[in-house]
């Protein structure tokens, strides 16, 4: 390497050092494509369940599985386009954050508009639920989904015809209507198919809605995280960006944190009817095999939710396999903090927050963190190594769903500096 080229390296741009933040933010969506993929199989799979006992050809499942993918994108990109983005709290940001918002709702257009015709292409295949629903005394209820259906679709039409513009990049009171009419069709073609499956099983009408409607919004919101708003925050990069991008990605996560564990419940409850309580029928039958397969499948998900987290990299950082690596480490755990942040009760660490905290400290500087967040405890080493933050102590205390956590975060010379 020349001498000039090691200068040119060692002195970076601001431009140049945003791209690579958002390079190490953005970068790294393998294990999300793969839990995208994981949960479509899923999907599928119950669909195909579904249908077969309704004695439909499995071609229909097919058609089925992609209304429902339809409108879970829809539903999904409708929750995080209504209650993700956001105007930034400080003026100077909002200019930058207003572009990112446009372009991801420019993408979700497109992406959005193939899923709003997969949709409606898919929906006659509700006629054939029609004459069954006819016959098990079920007309009204087929005839409000029908409703619905027709209110979501006019609905996602309005909230995605009108080209974005920045002006009004937080304006979202059509995309909170489409996103409540999505959440009902999808509760009342559940609650059809239970009611016609399980006419005489109140506890398969409550769950089955709980269940595809979890599923819809976890799907499109997946969706949106990897296809829309990766893409879009590389194409307006900028700090305020970078921080915007991040608390939307926090507020998908705590969303997933409570969808996660009602798919897994949801999913088991319905297998009981089924297969039973006979573990042997899991094995011997078809039905249970398949049963057996898709809970499989969103155990996955939970392993990769849980191990690698979508907006940090998963890799052999110190810490992720040994946790004695956290542990502080001689006379630094007698630093005295020189500021206090207490997030406990909330769902995450806040790693904006932090990251805005320590940006306004002085070289040296202690920063005590207070967290009750259980992932905290491997999330934030691993980010604190990436972003050259000393972890100079960690400490837990308290058992079980009352554990809170303890940091001590050194503010090093080789901190990236505010506004990179």
């Amino acid at each position: 390497m020349t001498t000039q080229s090691l200068a040119q390296s060692q002195t970076k741009t601001p431009a140049e050092v945003n791209r690579q933040l958002g390079e190490g933010l953005f970068n790294r969506y393998l294990l999300p494509r793969v839990a995208l993929t994981v949960i479509a199989i899923g999907s599928l799979a119950g669909v195909y369940l579904t249908m077969t006992t309704h004695g439909a050809a499995p071609a229909w499942a097919l058609v089925r599985w992609l209304h429902l993918i339809g409108l879970g994108t829809l539903a999904g990109g409708a929750m995080w386009w209504g209650l993700f983005q956001r105007r930034p709290e400080q003026a100077a940001d909002i200019p930058a954050v207003s572009r990112f918002a446009a372009a991801q709702q420019q993408r979700f257009r497109i992406i959005g508009g193939g899923a709003w015709l997969a949709a409606l292409l898919t929906a006659p295949y509700l006629i054939w639920f029609g004459r069954w629903a006819a016959q098990a005394g079920q007309q009204t209820l087929w005839i409000a989904s029908g409703v619905a259906l027709i209110a979501a679709l006019g609905l996602s039409g309005w909230m995605l015809w009108p080209a974005p513009s920045q002006e009004r990049a937080f304006a979202t009171g059509r995309v909170r209507l489409a996103l409540g009419a999505l959440v009902l069709t999808l509760t009342l073609t559940a609650l059809l198919d239970a009611r016609l499956t399980f006419p005489t099983q109140p506890s398969a009408w409550l769950l089955r809605p709980i269940h595809l409607v979890a599923f819809g919004l976890w799907f499109g919101g997946a969706v949106w995280n990897i296809f829309i708003a990766v893409p879009a925050a590389r194409a307006t990069l900028a700090m305020p960006v970078v921080i915007a991008a991040a608390e939307q990605l926090e507020r998908f996560r705590r969303v997933v944190r409570v969808i996660l564990p009602t798919l897994l419940i949801t999913g088991l409850l319905q297998a009981l009817p089924y297969v039973g309580l006979n573990p042997y029928a899991l094995i011997a039958s078809p039905f249970g095999r398949l049963i057996l397969f898709k809970l499989g499948l969103i155990v996955a998900l939970v392993g990769i939710f849980i191990t690698c987290p979508l907006w940090r990299a998963c890799s052999p950082i110190r810490g992720m396999c040994d946790l004695e690596e956290l542990e502080a480490k001689g006379p630094a755990q007698q630093l005295q903090p020189t500021q206090r942040l207490d997030n406990r009760g909330k769902a995450c660490a806040g790693f904006v927050k932090i990251r805005q905290t320590l940006d306004a400290m002085l070289p040296g500087e202690v920063l005590e963190l207070l967290s009750s967040d259980p992932f905290s405890w491997w999330e934030l080493p691993a980010w604190l190594e990436k972003h050259e933050y000393p972890l100079i102590a960690s400490e837990q205390s308290g058992r079980w769903w009352w554990k809170s956590y303890r940091f001590l975060i050194q503010k090093g010379q080789g901190a990236e500096p505010q506004g990179a």
